[in-house]
């Protein structure tokens, strides 16, 4: 009898134990993507909303290669209604006036590749630095909520592009996990595939991202079903597929740079093997170029657009070994603290800081294999670089993007730093102002990305030309979206608290990286 009671009371502490180890872990969980940092309330902030108009400013032409000067544009609600010679337009009594003298306006930005995961607070950094429209790339049913409340005026944010999960394919205990884990979705056939794309077309997700493990039987199910539901599939380029399947298959857009150089890495046989590159860096740079000059006539074909993430790949090979100065740079301040801070016992995670960063060299790596890494990351960069500036050259369509929220890129201001890096890499400015805002606004299909009546009034107002320099994508002075005005004052008083409300949820100093 009492051997009875001791196992009993011994299951019951188990059980006890097991229930309290999983709350933490998804208290840990919720923490490390952005969910428990505090939120700002959105209600103190007031944009103005009515009749706008904008005086004596220079625009940007719709081809993005010049700016128009002494132009007005007249905005009612969320429409842009005239445009013209500032004196041969009549603006009415009750606008709200501009004046921009010696000031640009350009289109609200787009950034096509995002994660916000739980941080809501992101959606403020987009507004404030120019950013009208985003992508976000692994969504999930509350992102659906907040794409809803921004169109209904009930939340502050840009426009939202939001993907289903990511799909992979897996055995059953790693699926779960996967699952449970990451917010994969995991399916391994045919059927599968039918029944959940119909499942997130029901659930109002705006198109199916595709991943790296998903197998061919799958992605072959997942791009008919989403033909004939008229759901644009995107994402990585899945290790079953082969180029010919993108291609036949109507895949509408790849993620990255990075997809197009991996895919070209293993035709080469160097598949993101730390080494391989060793003694044949510039062979494998020569065929990474002559590579991408036959798959930009095919991505042209096939009407195949690719996001770019250059600065966010160009940057593994500095938090490598230089993490310490890349924290410095980037505006670490408005980074959500709780994926920035992670947990450490989540191995290659989203952490930033030198213990948990994704990218951090193993201490046990010995001096020659440092070397290897070293030449191997170096070289995975510039490939991309090369990548950009071919398929620029050949005229493929691109289209902006981070991959905001992973290890240094920080939402909203890494795309001024993604717009350098493709000016660096060879593409013209007009070029680079194009990919993030016409090129995302076709790919999208709505009217937006372009000054020209008729069309979205998501804009950007400027103190200085992009066209000089694209670091002047930074020096903004207003920002409209959704027929909301946020002036520089609001603009800085939302950088404030979002400052201040990551500052209240950090449970770890970052002073010695500002």
């Amino acid at each position: 009898m009492r051997l009875k009671k001791i196992a009993k009371y011994t299951v019951l502490i188990i059980l006890l134990f097991l229930i309290t180890g999983f709350i933490l872990m998804q208290r840990d969980g919720k923490k490390m993507y952005g969910g428990l940092t505090e939120k700002v309330n959105i209600k103190q902030f007031n944009p103005q909303k009515g009749l706008i108009a904008i005086k004596n400013v220079s625009i940007l032409s719709e081809d993005c290669n010049s700016m128009i000067s002494r132009q007005t544009v007249l905005i009612n609600d969320e429409n842009i209604i005239k445009i013209g010679v500032d004196s041969l337009i009549n603006i009415p009594n009750n606008s709200i006036i501009i004046d921009g003298s010696g000031k640009y306006l350009i289109p609200g930005l787009a950034d096509m590749h995002v994660h916000f995961f739980q941080s809501s607070n992101d959606l403020l950094l987009y507004i404030a630095n120019g950013i009208t429209q985003v992508r976000e790339l692994i969504g999930d049913e509350n992102h659906l909520k907040w794409r809803d409340e921004i169109k209904k005026g009930e939340r502050i944010g840009p426009n939202m592009f939001v993907a289903s999960p990511r799909l992979g394919s897996f055995d059953r205990v790693e699926g779960w996990f996967m699952s449970w884990s990451q917010g994969y979705e995991n399916i391994s056939n045919a059927s599968e595939a039918e029944k959940k794309v119909k499942e997130f077309y029901k659930l109002g997700y705006d198109g199916l991202k595709v991943y790296s493990q998903l197998n061919k039987e799958s992605y072959l199910a997942i791009t008919k079903f989403a033909k004939e539901l008229e759901m644009p599939v995107f994402g990585h380029i899945p290790w079953d597929v082969e180029f010919s399947d993108i291609w036949q298959n109507g895949q509408s857009s790849i993620a990255h740079f990075e997809e197009l150089m991996n895919a070209i890495s293993r035709e080469f046989n160097a598949d993101r093997m730390i080494g391989s590159y060793k003694g044949k860096e510039e062979e494998f740079l020569k065929f990474v170029e002559k590579r991408s000059e036959s798959l930009a006539k095919d991505l042209i074909d096939n009407n195949v657009y690719v996001t770019s993430t250059l600065w966010l790949t160009e940057s593994f090979y500095r938090q490598r070994y230089e993490l310490n100065k890349i924290l410095t740079e980037v505006e670490l301040e408005y980074q959500n603290p709780g994926i920035s801070e992670w947990v450490s016992y989540v191995p290659q995670g989203l952490g930033w800081l030198p213990e948990v960063n994704r990218y951090k060299i193993d201490a046990k790596m010995t001096a020659s294999e440092i070397e290897d890494d070293k030449i191997f990351w170096q070289t995975y960069g510039k490939a991309c670089g090369i990548i950009a500036n071919v398929l620029s050259k050949k005229g493929v369509k691109i289209m902006s993007g981070t991959d905001a929220n992973l290890p240094a890129a920080v939402p909203g201001f890494s795309l001024h730093s993604e717009l350098q890096s493709l000016n660096d890499a060879g593409m013209s400015i007009s070029q680079v102002l194009n990919s993030a805002t016409n090129t995302p606004a076709n790919w999208l299909k709505n009217n937006s990305g372009k000054i020209k009546v008729g069309y979205k009034a998501d804009l950007v107002l400027l103190d200085k030309n992009p066209l000089i320099d694209i670091r002047n994508t930074k020096k903004i002075n207003a920002v409209l979206v959704n027929g909301l005005l946020y002036n520089r004052v609001l603009l800085d008083e939302i950088l404030s608290e979002v400052k201040k409300a990551n500052n209240t949820s950090r449970t770890i100093n970052i002073e010695s990286f500002n």
